[in-house]
């Protein structure tokens, strides 16, 4: 929250649900962290979604719609501080208490004025770590331990209000790019899907208004946007001059140079390396390792360097950490191993090079989670098809009961659901409520993967916990053709 969970809670949610109610379309969700290096490789132009929310309005990897709206960056600050500056120049701002996240616009704008006093930085990923939620930071300045963090507009003012913190926009008071239009973007294949949703958009654009300003997201003015907003914009920015990409040997001697001299100054190796391998830099890296860098020395955040450089899919550094000896069998703070890491990331390449390394395929996760589990629920049939090749395990089920052929129907992903069930899946397990495979297909009303799983010797006549079968709940959503199928397959098991 406030973008969006699981029950649906989110302004996210209440607008993509106005959306497709307005196109007359059914809405599912694929629940993604927009953290992750290709988002839209392994989502809208996999297939796996139709649409992409809340990205900026100049996103390449897909066709973007209309904005919807534009918000910026501010800061937050404790009640009982007054604070207007006109510029990040301000004498003022160098005095707080400031909270900045690990990777924000904002922050680097902070940094560039001088301001990096008391900063308290902070890693999110909501998905795998809700105690380091955004929202967090915006509690410790309620909380009076910090005087103010910055923070994107429509987290900030969700948790402000509730906590009667002010607001600072911070657009308006540096040339840094601060505020930004938000689209929805789809698959570059879909341009008949855009202008759909650029129409839906537009007649929705009352209700859309209403819910983000239920929300207190900060609208800045775009005559562009769906939802026009009030608070003042920085108007045009200056387009800085292209500089080339292009590795420089230069450079890198350069760079390599000056980490050579900070080591010599006592500057921890083991930090360095961090830094190296959320740059990509593998020239450092190699040359950290080979003086006294710990190839499995975790980061400040916990992480450790594997987990990092699958993060970053980075394949290469992965595996210029596993030369250098990084241990397969290390674990994050949720528990997860390198090798979940990788299949939750659909990164192949990392996970091949892990899995000629011997990593542990049936490994658990704190919560419960196997690489296997991972893969079927967010990653390619490749990297399955990798982790059942090397005997993952396709009968375990999680602590609730679930097998990966359960993440498989839920899934929906055909290719994943045959490579699971052509392994040995038990078709007639139930999880802690009494839910088999068949209902959960019948429930979602996936006629075919129902037909699959009744070839496969699932039992239509297994009722669960509440005593409702498959049919029944075919027949709860309204799909009588599935209910009849089921029903009909039921009858030769009771001669």
């Amino acid at each position: 929250m406030p973008l969006s969970n699981k029950a649906g809670e989110g302004f996210q949610n209440k607008i993509a649900q106005v959306v497709a109610d307005a196109m007359g379309r059914r809405l599912e969700y694929e629940w993604r962290t927009y953290y992750q290096r290709g988002l839209a490789r392994s989502t809208i132009n996999a297939g796996r979604c139709d649409v992409l929310m809340d990205l900026n309005s100049d996103f390449e990897q897909g066709l973007t719609t209309r904005p919807v709206y534009r918000s910026a960056y501010v800061l937050v600050t404790r009640q009982g501080l007054s604070l207007r500056p006109g510029s990040l120049d301000d004498p003022a701002l160098k005095k707080l208490r400031l909270g900045v996240f690990q990777s924000s616009p904002a922050r680097q704008a902070l940094y560039e004025h001088g301001i990096s006093g008391e900063v308290q930085y902070l890693f999110y990923d909501s998905a795998t770590a809700p105690e380091e939620h955004p929202g967090k930071l915006v509690e410790r300045v309620a909380a009076n331990t910090l005087d103010a963090a910055e923070s994107w507009g429509p987290v900030a003012g969700y948790y402000a209000q509730r906590s009667g913190l002010g607001l600072v926009p911070l657009n308006t008071i540096d040339d840094a790019v601060l505020e930004y239009s938000m689209a929805w973007a789809v698959s570059r294949r879909n341009a008949d899907l855009r202008d759909a949703l650029n129409t839906a958009l537009q007649q929705s654009a009352a209700n859309i208004a209403q819910i983000l300003r239920s929300y207190h997201v900060p609208l800045v003015r775009c005559s562009e946007c769906v939802v026009a907003g009030e608070l003042a914009s920085h108007g045009p920015y200056v387009t800085p001059t292209p500089a080339s990409t292009a590795p420089s040997p230069a450079a890198s001697s350069q760079e390599l140079a000056q980490l050579q001299l900070r080591i010599a100054d006592g500057a921890d190796p083991n930090q360095e390396l961090a830094h190296a391998l959320d740059a990509g830099d593998a020239v450092r890296a190699a040359w950290l390792l080979r003086h006294g860098a710990d190839a499995n020395h975790p980061n400040l955040l916990g992480e450790p360097p594997l987990h990092q450089a699958i993060r970053n899919q980075a394949p290469d550094l992965v595996g210029l950490l596993l030369d250098a000896g990084a241990r397969l069998d290390a674990r994050d703070a949720s528990g997860w191993t390198a090798l979940m890491k990788a299949a939750w990331a659909n990164d192949a390449d990392s996970l091949s090079r892990l899995l000629a390394k011997r990593a542990p395929v049936d490994a658990v996760s704190s919560d419960g989670w196997s690489a296997l589990d991972l893969a079927v629920s967010y990653a390619d049939v490749a990297v399955v098809q990798a982790l059942l090749d090397k005997g993952a395990n396709v009968r375990r089920a999680n602590p609730t009961g679930f097998t990966p052929v359960m993440f498989a129907v839920a899934r929906d992903d055909p290719a994943i659901f045959d490579a699971v069930l052509a392994r040995g899946a038990e078709v007639g397990h139930a999880n802690q409520a009494g839910v088999t495979a068949l209902m959960l297909a019948a429930a979602a009303g996936r006629e075919a993967v129902t037909n699959r799983l009744l070839a496969a010797g699932a039992d239509p006549s297994a009722r669960n916990r509440d005593g409702k079968t498959a049919a029944d709940l075919a027949q709860a959503r309204g799909d009588t053709a599935l209910a009849t199928l089921l029903t009909q397959a039921r009858r030769p098991a009771r001669k």
